[in-house]
């Protein structure tokens, strides 16, 4: 593997370093490259192909969100260089902490400097990266895309209603509590963003001509099949 040239190509090694640090891992959340999950603790990571001040910018306003920020970037070619050794210093004064990722075909991921955590975070912010996060079922996006169409917790849950509705035609707001769907669906019925429905009563949603054509899409095949497999599991649990 050649030079690191987007960074997109450091996901999945800063990922897997995180995950050997006990976290579970999400991408492309709120705008933050990787959001990870370790008990209650919550770790953000910007990825930039080099450094430079809008990185650093990101990192003190994810630190709003939590203390534990850390900037991920190509290793520097040598701790001597002034460039580095002034990078370094700067991150330690704001208290920013540094990842780096090999330029060679390993990508050996190491933590050059951790994160101080004395700062008082914005719970407002914290608690809405957090719900997304957890609303997320799995990691769908690869952090650092750029013009890709994220899956997000709004997608997965209006993929969800579609599913359910194949199955029982239209769904009511009041069948989201009753099988245990997120509470997120109510807001994908009421916006309707992508406009997979159509409302045919007051509380009574059914699918549009673009929500058919959705379920028969190739850029959501996997998440359809996985919601699928949830409400027919539902439906089965229903019956017994």
């Amino acid at each position: 593997m050649a030079k690191i040239q987007k960074e997109v190509e450091m996901y999945e090694p800063v990922k897997k370093k995180l995950e050997q640090m006990g976290c579970t891992v999400r991408s492309e959340i709120k705008d933050c490259d990787i959001v990870a999950m370790r008990g209650e603790e919550m770790i953000i990571v910007e990825m930039k192909k080099s450094f430079n001040i809008t990185v650093v910018y990101q990192a003190m306003d994810r630190r709003s969100i939590t203390p534990n920020v850390y900037v991920a970037i190509p290793r520097p070619s040598s701790l001597r260089e002034k460039s580095t050794r002034m990078m370094l210093r700067l991150l330690n004064e704001l208290g920013i902490g540094l990842i780096t990722v090999g330029n060679n075909s390993m990508r050996n991921v190491d933590i050059w400097v951790e994160p101080k955590s004395s700062i008082r975070v914005n719970k407002k912010r914290t608690g809405i990266v957090k719900a997304e996060f957890e609303q997320r079922t799995e990691d769908r996006n690869i952090g650092g895309s750029t013009g890709k169409k994220l899956v997000t917790a709004y997608t997965e849950a209006s993929v969800l209603a579609l599913c359910h509705m194949e199955i029982y035609d239209k769904m009511r707001i009041s069948d989201i509590k009753k099988f245990g769907y997120p509470e997120k669906m109510k807001n994908a019925l009421h916006s309707n963003a992508f406009g997979w429905f159509e409302r045919s009563g007051r509380y009574d949603y059914g699918m549009s001509e673009k929500g058919v054509e959705a379920l028969d899409s190739a850029e959501n095949r996997d998440l359809v099949e996985f919601y699928r497999n949830e409400v027919y599991k539902n439906v089965q649990d229903r019956q017994k």
